[in-house]
């Protein structure tokens, strides 16, 4: 194994090598339902404070960054981005 495939499993161990999982965006801001088909069809739990957690299953890294930067065009405020394993979420 070469410094860089040691770097590759170290940074992305535990995803698929697409990239791919369930994921939770946590932003300042919301948005109405409308627009969840174009974030990929991710389900949005409004939070009292004025944030928003979106989640779902990304297909691969291409898609979460694709998600990423459509929440920065509508000028959202990213606050984190976690993979999370399904049977752990609340």
């Amino acid at each position: 194994m070469d410094q860089e495939d040691r770097y590759t499993y170290r940074c992305c161990s535990g995803l698929p090598h697409s990239g791919g999982g369930f994921f939770e965006i946590h932003v300042r801001g919301h948005l109405d339902s409308k627009w969840l088909d174009w974030l990929e069809g991710l389900e949005a739990k409004l939070l009292d404070n004025g944030e928003m957690i979106l989640s779902g299953t990304m297909v691969d890294q291409a898609a979460l960054m694709g998600v990423l930067n459509k929440l920065n065009g509508l000028n959202l405020t990213l606050l984190s981005v976690s993979q999370v394993n399904q049977p752990e979420r609340n």
